[in-house]
């Protein structure tokens, strides 16, 4: 009974400091990563710089898997693919070590060129500072998570102890001390994590042991080298390699830090309890192996995604993203759009199009306020009511074609209601119980206006000028408008407003 009520709490406390930002979407959870740079270290990175929602401002290279100082250097390649140029980087302190039989092909992978990236790597910061000064600037606590061993952290606090209150919890991927089968990431520095542990700090200890694990292996490699993502690219480029490539067919690879990652998204898919010795420390207990590795696709998948149930093709194989495959002034937009707003957003808009039979920037906009209000309320394609307040006039019924593209909810099926008197720029989504009220922001809505006239003035009226004027400013509204910044957002839960 005490370690449910243990393991409730810990859960509640976790999902309590993280579902303002999930229920957000825009709000940024501030994360400090101590990493070795470990293959497994760079595909939960990628997990994290391909995140929308994490703000990561320092990243420390540890002495592990790779040295500090290769570390130091391949991370710079990885945060200049990922063009995350506001994140530092630091190394820590060599521990006079053996090297692990690993690190060689570990420092040694198949990075991608990057002309902005030098080998001067001389004058590098120190880690503890680095770590002072970002947790003593820091406006509220941060989660410090750690892929490698502790030694930065413990050697940041032995200097400055105080900095533990601005520390909300240590995710650690690594057995606590006592543990029957220590892991790498404990052993490489036991005295580090000893202190650790023993400093008061929240700390959720996360190890799988080998034989629950979960595979990282060809199938789980083969399904990654078919998405788009700049996340799964540098996955499968850095897997391609002879080495690599045997080892993946031995089946050496785990899921092992990528987990941290998994359970700082999606908490409720894992369980912990306490360690005896501290209600501070919770370890690892159990997981949903099945979700954790859909879990593990869709944080390698479109950021802008991450919130959205997919919506799968009905006659297709599958929605178009080849940009050979469109009018000529649509093809160097493709991969900008998908890469800047997600796959659901591009079919939905895509649909849209061809529905409304023109470029249109109102029913564009209408797409996106329907993915938007999917998002928020996390509704399952075909599941929401909608009632627009657009009128049935155009141009602002426009966004009405929109709507049901976005949602699902047609004409056909019952599941729109459009409202005449007093039209705006706005609809009201119905999921469950919670009603979600989004109209265009003014300023948005006034630079719509106003391209709108401009364009009536200049041609003389609806006619091919027009249109093909038109269908210029859509394709620049569709890939600058950005739907999280582009609407005022009220949701109303059983008569409670926010």
């Amino acid at each position: 009974m005490i370690r449910k009520k243990f393991l409730f709490l810990s859960v509640l406390a976790l999902l309590c400091f993280l579902s303002p930002f999930a229920h957000a979407h825009t709000y940024k959870v501030s994360v400090v990563i101590d990493t070795d740079m470990a293959l497994d270290d760079i595909r939960a990175l990628a997990m994290v710089l391909n995140s929308d929602w994490i703000d990561v401002p320092l990243i420390v290279c540890s002495d592990g898997a790779v040295s500090p100082q290769i570390g130091y250097r391949n991370l710079g390649i990885l945060l200049e693919y990922f063009e995350k140029r506001d994140t530092d980087i630091v190394a820590g302190r060599t521990l006079g070590k053996p090297a692990p039989v690993w690190r060689s092909w570990s420092e040694n992978l198949n990075w991608p060129e990057m002309s902005a990236i030098t080998a001067e790597t001389t004058k590098i910061p120190s880690a503890t500072d680095a770590i002072l000064k970002t947790l003593n600037k820091s406006s509220g606590q941060v989660i410090y998570l750690c892929l490698g061993p502790l030694t930065n952290l413990a050697d940041s606090i032995r200097r400055d102890p105080s900095i533990k209150k601005k520390i909300s919890r240590v995710i650690f991927y690594g057995t606590s001390p006592g543990a029957h089968n220590p892991d790498w990431n404990y052993t490489r520095d036991s005295d580090s994590a000893d202190f650790i542990f023993k400093s008061g700090l929240n700390i959720h200890s996360l190890h799988i042991p080998q034989e629950k694990s979960l595979l990282f292996d060809q199938n789980l490699y083969d399904r990654i080298t078919t998405m788009h993502t700049r996340a799964a690219r540098i996955v499968t480029t850095l897997h391609n390699t002879p080495v690599i490539s045997g080892l993946l067919d031995d089946g050496h690879f785990r899921v092992w830090d990528e987990i941290t990652i998994i359970y700082l998204n999606h908490p409720s898919l894992f369980e912990l309890s306490p360690v005896e010795e501290s209600a501070r420390v919770m370890v690892l207990e159990d997981f949903r192996t099945d979700l954790v590795e859909q879990a593990y696709l869709k944080l390698l998948d479109y950021s802008a995604d991450l919130h959205l149930n997919r919506r799968t093709a009905v006659v297709l194989n599958d929605f178009p993203v080849n940009p050979s495959m469109f009018k000529e002034d649509i093809r160097p937009y493709v991969k900008r759009i998908i890469e800047t707003h997600g796959l659901e957003e591009w079919k939905a808009c895509l649909l849209t199009n061809e529905f409304h039979r023109h470029l249109g920037i109102y029913s564009i906009v209408g797409a996106k306020m329907g993915i938007r209000a999917r998002e928020i309320l996390e509704a399952p394609f075909d599941e929401l009511k909608v009632i627009s307040i657009t009128g049935k006039s155009p141009p602002l019924s426009c966004m009405n074609d929109g709507f049901q593209a976005a949602t699902g909810a047609s004409l056909g099926r019952g599941a729109i209601d459009v409202l005449e008197q007093n039209p705006r720029a706005a609809a009201i989504f119905i999921y469950g119980n919670k009603k979600l009220t989004l109209e265009i922001k003014k300023n948005v809505l006034n630079r719509i206006k106003k391209d709108i006239s401009a364009a009536l003035k200049a041609y003389g009226g609806l006619n091919r000028e027009y249109f093909a004027h038109i269908r210029e400013l859509s394709i620049d509204y569709w890939l600058e408008l950005d739907r999280k910044k582009i609407f005022n957002e009220t949701v109303r839960v059983k008569g409670k407003q926010k």
